[in-house]
């Protein structure tokens, strides 16, 4: 979703329809301002992605393992579609191609980790899955530890 100021538009959706925000940044960032949402936390790290930068508007789906998300991307280049790129979220990884009509779509699946968003490094899903998973963990553990003392942090399992 687009909005020229997702943070005002995030607050919609929490007093419409009782959405937590879960993310995000009012302030510039590679990504632009953006606000992620979520009506359960616990589950689905967000359900709507606000973003200023159009080029990042796209349609999500779930899948429900890595060997999944793994098969859906080797479907996808076999078909020949070029991968616009493909992100280790933390809380997902994810690879983004475009529909006949230049429509991003994202196709994910769910690592269970929590990590502040927006985030996205590189990934590649011809690695083998255990590979796939010691990165995402490495990446929360990694994040875990930089956070300050003084602050109390969620441990990472």
């Amino acid at each position: 979703m687009v909005a020229e100021n997702p943070a005002a538009l995030a607050r919609f959706y929490e007093d419409v329809l009782g959405l937590q925000v879960v993310g995000g940044s009012g302030e510039e960032n590679p990504f632009g301002a953006t606000a992620f949402l979520s009506s359960d936390p616990a589950e689905e790290s967000h359900q709507i992605a606000i973003f200023t930068n159009p080029a990042l508007r796209h349609i999500a789906f779930k899948v429900g393992t890595l060997a999944d998300l793994r098969a859906a991307y080797t479907r996808i280049v076999d078909m020949g579609l070029p991968i616009k790129m493909a992100f280790n979220h933390g809380v997902s990884l994810a690879f983004y191609f475009e529909d006949p009509e230049g429509n991003l779509v994202e196709v994910y699946w769910p690592t269970g980790m929590a990590f502040d968003q927006p985030y996205g490094d590189p990934l590649d899903l011809t690695l083998p899955e255990e590979a796939l998973r010691q990165r995402v963990e490495q990446l929360v553990r990694q994040a875990s530890e930089q956070v300050p003392v003084s602050l109390p942090s969620a441990s990472a399992s």
